[in-house]
């Protein structure tokens, strides 16, 4: 997926990695499976086995090591103004904390710091 973000790929390459995957069409621990994703939606199959060989694990470790650092411990998790939002059961408070952040306040109490 950083791959694909990276060389504007993200879109087919989200779609067609949900569908194959939800569909039981797709080993995502695979790397020969998605390097043939890549190569499908226009994306270099040596740039990107170049890329898993280089960068990735560093990139990645660092993402890991982020989002550890704000408490994300499953997904889907979304951070707003600070405030962590985890499970598709949230995403409508999201929507009206974003809509209204002032009520963060209200929401996380003593420990909401500005």
């Amino acid at each position: 997926m950083l791959f694909a973000q990276r060389h504007g790929l993200f879109r087919p390459y989200h779609d067609t990695v949900f569908r194959k995957f939800w569909n039981h069409e797709l080993e995502i621990d695979e790397l020969s499976e998605i390097a043939g994703v890549i190569t499908a939606v226009g994306g270099s199959t040596e740039a990107f086995e170049d890329y898993v060989r280089g960068p990735a694990r560093v990139e990645h470790d660092r993402i890991i090591d982020e989002a550890e650092a704000l408490g994300v411990f499953g997904v889907p998790s979304m951070m707003f103004n600070g405030e962590l939002f985890w499970g598709g059961d949230r995403i409508d408070m999201l929507i009206e904390r974003i809509k209204q952040p002032e009520t963060i306040a209200i929401a996380l109490g003593s420990r909401h710091r500005t």
